[in-house]
């Protein structure tokens, strides 16, 4: 985001799950198995027994159900070709997947008379909600205070 202020030298983040630390190497989530190697979490070819135990930040969202984004999906259209974006939301979420394991979605529910979709980090929201946009027209509106991590995607399609 421009303007953003990220890494700098004396300076915390307000995202709650911004750990702000190294764990001691190598360290495995007891929830998801996820590996933290190297200064960042990974997935895992093969765990040591001795590694520690530690739950990641995308487990620790899921838990406290605290969304980084979310995607809204509203419209007649989004009814009548549900599965089409479903399967396109899921293609999404497992290509993020592959190279950033903490981006992930965290559940889709109906609310007001459309789909809401809360994904892990707001990057994840605005793929998926660009996504959807682009294989399927439509409105796609990107609301995001200034200085927030939470970001809100509303796409309409009737």
């Amino acid at each position: 985001m421009p303007g953003e202020r990220r890494g700098q030298v004396g300076w915390e983040s307000d995202n709650p799950y911004y750990e702000g630390k190294k764990h001691r190497e190598p360290t495995v989530c007891v929830r998801c198995g996820l590996l933290y190697r190297d200064g960042h979490w990974q997935w895992a070819e093969e765990v040591v027994p001795e590694a520690a135990r530690a739950i990641c930040p995308a487990c620790r969202r899921e838990i406290d159900r605290y969304p980084g984004g979310y995607v809204l999906l509203k419209g007649a259209y989004c009814t009548k070709h549900w599965q089409e974006i479903l399967n396109l939301i899921k293609n999404q979420e497992e290509e993020a997947r592959r190279t950033r394991p903490l981006h992930r979605i965290l559940w889709i529910e109906p609310r007001d008379a459309g789909m809401e979709i809360a994904t892990t980090t707001a990057h994840l929201a605005r793929r998926l909600g660009k996504a959807i946009q682009s294989a399927h027209k439509g409105e796609l509106s990107i609301h995001q205070a200034a200085g927030e991590p939470l970001v809100r995607l509303v796409w309409r399609r009737d």
